[in-house]
């Protein structure tokens, strides 16, 4: 046995993160699971091969937003919850200063689109592997966008939902940020309710 292989008496070693792409691959492959197409049946509806799906929904191969998007409409889904995921996937960086109002938009989008990549586990179960840093009421709050944490609670949801905290952590610092540019009560009432 080698000494990266775990060995008896040593802590089990934790997985690597999943990369941008792997995410944005089992978000789309949970989809397709669930609408019960095979992949022929999306194969003839995309005019591609059989092959070339699957190896999107394996992660071999990184679809174009494009095709993201035909893939969503077929699979039934709405497409801006995989932006993020996809633009992470290929290496695209946020475009600078949105309203406050599109930035929690943003963050809302981004955290369903990491939940669908996790197969859309309960709040309970995002509290256990949360470790009990993020409340069951939050996880659901934050899901449908009505609230918006301190950055340790968005970043234990984050790596709870298989996510790197890194590639949000800028979505919520330009939320706070252009929460202090806004003058806009419900905007103002939204962040200061939900971040202590």
């Amino acid at each position: 046995m080698s000494s990266l292989q775990q060995g008896e008496g040593q802590k089990p070693v934790r997985p690597m993160a999943a990369t941008a792409r792997q995410r944005l691959a089992a978000a789309l492959s949970y989809l397709q699971r669930k609408s019960g197409l095979s992949i022929r049946v999306i194969a003839d509806r995309t005019m591609l091969s059989p092959s070339f799906i699957s190896r999107i929904l394996s992660g071999e191969r990184l679809p174009s937003w494009d095709l993201v998007c035909h893939l969503c409409s077929i699979l039934g889904h709405e497409p801006g919850e995989l932006r993020l995921l996809c633009e992470a996937a290929h290496g695209i960086e946020q475009p600078p200063r949105q309203t406050v109002t599109e930035y929690i938009a943003a963050l809302k989008a981004a955290l369903r689109g990491l939940h669908l990549a996790a197969a859309r586990p309960t709040p309970d179960e995002i509290h256990r592997r949360s470790h009990g840093l993020v409340p069951v009421q939050v996880v659901a709050q934050v899901l449908r966008g009505d609230a918006v944490p301190e950055w340790e609670v968005v970043g234990a949801l984050v790596t709870a939902l298989g996510g790197q905290a890194a590639d949000f952590k800028p979505l919520w610092e330009a939320i706070h940020y252009s929460f202090l540019m806004t003058d806009d009560p419900c905007v103002s009432d939204l962040v200061s309710e939900t971040t202590g």
